[in-house]
């Protein structure tokens, strides 16, 4: 985790940074957009005005990644979550509103013209059904996993689900607690529900189904693999593990 803190950190410093260059040193070359136009476009442009909207903008989203990490560094990854989408409107808004200050946008008239207008919808609409898609999946990975037991193997249903035959489990166990989780591989961590590849201390790299907030939790061994999971309720799990 020392790595995604490490990372968010840093990203927080290079935002504040390019928010204070462009903002205050002038350096209106690393405004995306504006840096490619020809030199006939960018006079029809109030790059003074532009330059202060970037810049009042890398501070704000460098704060929503800042609270972001404090949240998460706290195991609030809800709250983490929720920080970070809110810069789902800002990128729509901040879309919209950096077209005011390009006149090549507008007709003589002031309006906006319609190849502007065109592209303003069509940038919009990538970020909506964006933040939509990873809306839907934290939901997903909110959700209690779903176990399906038959007589040659047990499956469980949804997000990073598998299907474990009972030839290739050698251990079986029922856990009051869990190892500490130090890492997350590939995985969906929402809260207390932690589903997906990640680590443990004191055994390495493990696949989780579990809400560790409801021991107890099933300890399974598949041909060397480690595999914990538990129900929604404790006598759930125990039925689940008998």
């Amino acid at each position: 985790m020392a790595v995604f803190y490490g990372t968010m950190l840093f990203s927080v410093f290079i935002i504040l940074l390019l928010g204070f260059m462009v903002k205050y040193r002038r350096a209106y070359w690393l405004i995306s957009g504006y840096n490619t136009m020809s030199k006939g476009k960018q006079k029809n442009v109030d790059v003074v005005g532009l330059s202060k909207f970037v810049g009042n903008l890398c501070f704000l989203i460098a704060l929503i990644f800042l609270a972001a990490t404090i949240f998460f560094t706290l195991n609030k990854e809800v709250l983490g979550g929720l920080a970070l989408f809110l810069t789902a409107p800002l990128s729509i808004y901040a879309v919209i509103k950096a077209q005011s200050y390009d006149g090549n946008t507008k007709n003589p008239d002031g309006t906006m013209k319609a190849r502007s207008k065109w592209m303003v919808f069509v940038l919009s609409g990538i970020l909506i059904l964006v933040f939509v898609g990873a809306g839907v999946f934290m939901y997903y990975g909110a959700q209690p996993s779903q176990f399906i037991v038959t007589d040659e193997y047990l499956e469980i249903k949804g997000l990073y689900g598998e299907r474990i035959p009972f030839k290739d489990i050698s251990d079986l166990t029922l856990l009051g607690s869990l190892p500490k989780i130090t890492f997350k591989n590939n995985g969906s961590s929402l809260g207390s529900v932690k589903k997906g590849n990640f680590k443990m201390e004191g055994v390495g790299n493990v696949k989780l189904f579990v809400d560790t907030s409801k021991p107890p939790f099933i300890a399974i061994d598949k041909n060397g693999q480690s595999i914990f999971l538990n129900c929604e309720g404790e006598e759930e799990t125990k039925e689940l593990f008998q």
